[in-house]
């Protein structure tokens, strides 16, 4: 009868895991937080969420009518916390934030930023703060 039950810091979670919400609404919620780090997981879980909901709103577009321009409406405003999540995960590989400008440019250097993007972030302290904790995830 309690085979769903979980307990994870301290709290009684009900049902499968909701990491795909959580990291996308944590993602939006620091939307100004260029400072730290952010682990794979969160990074990850975050722009899996941003490509779903970007491709629903492009499929509500191609209706046309007024919900035409649903999809660049979102893509503005998720610029600001999809830049934010990608500056504190570059943080966690230890590389500034001036890497980001390679990644803006469509040249064979967006490549670069996904292999960064990719990477283990650093398990000690660097400048950018103390490592990401994460729970049962590696990152």
């Amino acid at each position: 009868m309690l085979s769903n039950v979980k307990v994870e810091l301290g709290m009684v979670l009900y049902g499968p895991s909701m990491r795909l919400v959580e990291h996308y609404i944590g993602g939006l919620l620091k939307y100004a937080e260029f400072n730290g780090r952010a682990g794979r997981a969160e990074y990850w879980w975050f722009t899996i969420a941003n490509t779903i909901i970007a491709g629903v709103f492009w499929l509500l577009g191609n209706i046309g009518g007024p919900v035409s321009n649903l999809s660049l409406l979102y893509v503005l405003a998720v610029a600001i916390p999809n830049l934010s999540i990608t500056v504190r995960r570059l943080h966690d590989t230890s590389r500034s934030s001036w890497w980001l400008p390679l990644g803006l440019v469509p040249t064979p250097l967006v490549f670069v930023i996904l292999f960064f993007m990719c990477q283990r972030g650093q398990t000690e302290k660097n400048r950018y703060g103390p490592p990401v904790i994460s729970h049962g995830t590696s990152g």
